[in-house]
């Protein structure tokens, strides 16, 4: 495998462990994650790739990775 089909794979995997853990579809995942965005970037400048999500059944966790203004 190439390393772009490593990191997609590997992506995929994360994916179905989290819907998985959380009994979640990867869809309602994947709105969920969504809004979470949508309502973070109405009081703050963020682009979508300085923002991660991380849910598992336990907890929600939201990174900013950005610069600070």
């Amino acid at each position: 495998m190439s390393v772009p089909s490593v990191n997609i794979a590997k992506e995929r995997l994360r994916s179905l462990l989290i819907t998985d853990r959380i009994h979640c579809t990867p869809d309602a995942v994947d709105r969920l994650s969504g809004d979470l965005y949508n309502t973070v970037s109405k009081y703050m400048e963020i682009k979508p790739e300085d923002f991660s999500i991380e849910i598992t059944r336990s907890d929600i966790h939201i990174r900013y990775t950005g610069e600070n203004h």
